[in-house]
């Protein structure tokens, strides 16, 4: 299905140049009428939920992702492109920047709310008082309504009558997901304080690319992350689970890698070795549709593989085998068809991620392939800014934890020219819908 005519760059605000800095406020307005009736048209037609804060609405949008609805999520993404930039406009450049600034205010809000548990006080059905919340937190009842009442423009909690205050559906979703709690407390707990040390790490370290010199060490009496982790695995428990619920977010899906990697074009009876592959969950998915293959997963940390293989389907066995391994020692998989690493390389520096590359070509046979399924990113102004603000949150996210990168297509092409030349570097793809890429690059040494 392809979306109005007003859906495109110019009138959206994608790409680059003056007319992203100067859209007509009627054309964007048009382009928003226009795309919100072919999301509601089929939403209605499909008998989906209607979109709602309300505490009993959808907590996920209603339209699942899949290639027929592939033409209504370009105009949902059409939207909130048109929506966001209107908004922007209509603001103007000095309001907008004097509020942007507050918005650790919002931080702070949800920092309170799941400190005191209060998405567990407030009942999931009717409402309480400001007064007994605050008797149930040991806070002032007006300290307790200041903090909520700005949570309620961020749509969280609302207040159905004076003094009184009841759920919307993301109060709800912190009061039942688990994901999402942990998500939450990971943030406002352990990267809220080192988003304040950036600055500092940036002048005490500007060209270091270790781990230990970071925002993040600053903050936490120079533990770096992974330290951090490794002596409290009660935290270490959330960040697992929190990262669980920051990759199956639309957008991150292992089917994306399943479905639009050319897996065919391997041997009938290839051998894929999951680099970092903590429990082998991404190798579980390619089992199912590829019966023949035989999976190696490795990774570093032993209880992941043994809850992986502990849980594996009985009947995907004979498929899998299990390493302990270290990404930065040699690979010890001789002559496998493809080495699958995701989600890894992006917590390393440069320095690093060349070192998990040159770790692998001793085991590499000609035409052995190295497949790197994480972010490519794209110039600005390319992606819709809804992703854009995503994506470079993330990136910015692991300079301050881990002084490692997002990286861009031509990042990857000079770290595996820099590897071994004996790569040839096959490009990066973006699945449709999918905000990673699919990295490849192939061994030839003939």
């Amino acid at each position: 299905m392809s979306t109005p005519a007003g859906t495109s760059a110019n009138s959206t605000g994608t790409g680059t140049g003056s007319v992203q800095l100067r859209p007509k406020l009627s054309e964007l307005a048009a382009t928003i009428s226009a795309n919100a009736k072919i999301v509601e048209d089929y939403i209605e037609a499909q008998g989906l939920p209607y979109p709602s804060f309300a505490s009993d609405g959808p907590s996920n949008f209603p339209i699942p992702q899949t290639p027929e609805t592939e033409g209504i999520h370009e105009a949902r993404q059409a939207l909130l492109t048109a929506s966001k930039h209107i908004y922007d406009l209509a603001t103007g450049p000095n309001e907008y920047l004097r509020w942007l600034v507050w918005n650790y205010n919002d931080v702070s809000t949800l920092d309170v709310i799941t400190a005191f548990d209060i998405p567990k006080i407030v009942p999931i059905d009717g409402d309480i008082s400001y007064a007994e919340i605050g008797e149930k937190c040991k806070v002032p009842e007006l300290k307790i309504r200041q903090v909520i009442r700005l949570a309620m423009v961020n749509r969280i909690f609302y207040e159905p009558r004076h003094g009184y205050v009841a759920h919307t559906a993301a109060s709800r979703l912190l009061r039942e997901d688990p994901l999402m709690w942990n998500w939450i407390t990971y943030n406002t707990d352990d990267l809220f304080p080192a988003s304040l040390k950036v600055v500092d790490a940036l002048k005490k370290w500007p060209e270091s690319g270790e781990t230990s010199d970071t925002a993040f060490a600053l903050a936490n009496n120079s533990e770096s992350l992974f330290q951090f982790l490794g002596a409290r695995p009660e935290r270490a428990k959330r960040f697992g689970q929190a990262m669980s619920a920051f990759s199956t977010g639309q957008g991150y899906a292992v089917e994306h890698l399943v479905k639009n990697y050319d897996w065919g074009k391997l041997p009938k009876n290839a051998t894929v070795v999951d680099v970092g592959g903590a429990t082998g969950f991404v190798c579980v998915e390619l089992a199912k549709a590829y019966p023949e293959f035989k999976f190696v997963v490795e990774d570093k940390v032993k209880a992941q593989l043994e809850l992986g293989e502990s849980t594996l389907d009985p009947a995907l066995k004979p498929q899998f085998s299990y390493v302990e391994h270290d990404f930065f020692t040699e690979q010890p998989v001789k002559g496998a068809d493809a080495y699958l690493i995701r989600w890894c390389m992006h917590n390393w520096s440069d320095k690093y991620a060349a070192i998990m590359i040159k770790s692998l070509v001793p085991a590499l046979k000609n035409g052995s392939k190295v497949i790197i399924n994480e972010l490519a990113l794209p110039e600005p102004g390319v992606l819709n800014p809804w992703e854009e603000r995503r994506v470079r949150t993330l990136d910015m996210v692991m300079m301050m934890c881990l002084n490692a990168l997002e990286r861009e297509e031509g990042d990857w092409k000079r770290l595996f020219a820099e590897a071994d030349p004996r790569f040839r570097f096959e490009g990066a793809k973006q699945p449709p819908g999918c905000l990673m890429n699919i990295v490849e690059a192939t061994f030839v040494d003939e």
